[in-house]
């Protein structure tokens, strides 16, 4: 919640960020009379430098099973089509 909002707010959307669509920085009063292009670099320093989000163990197991899961899919998907082309040619 947000009280009290007369503060310089610089609003980055897209940032080259998988996990985020816009990122709001908030200006420290000694800092608002900088130029925008100048905010804009400092806050794109801030989130080329930013560290991803920790994943859980449950979230860890459970892209480790999908990819599990797809590449037997994928042989299964490989040796089935074989075996019927296998047939056809016979």
């Amino acid at each position: 919640m947000l009280k009290g909002v007369n503060r310089m707010v610089l609003e980055v959307n897209q940032p080259e960020n998988k996990y985020f669509e816009k990122m709001i920085f908030f200006v420290r009063p000694e800092f608002s009379g900088l130029s925008d292009s100048k905010l804009r670099e400092q806050a794109k320093h801030a989130l080329s430098t930013a560290q991803r989000p920790v994943k859980s163990k449950r979230e860890r197991n459970s892209e480790r099973l999908r990819k599990i899961l797809q590449t037997a899919l994928a042989a299964g998907a490989g040796a089935g089509i074989t075996a019927i082309i296998e047939l056809m040619v016979r």
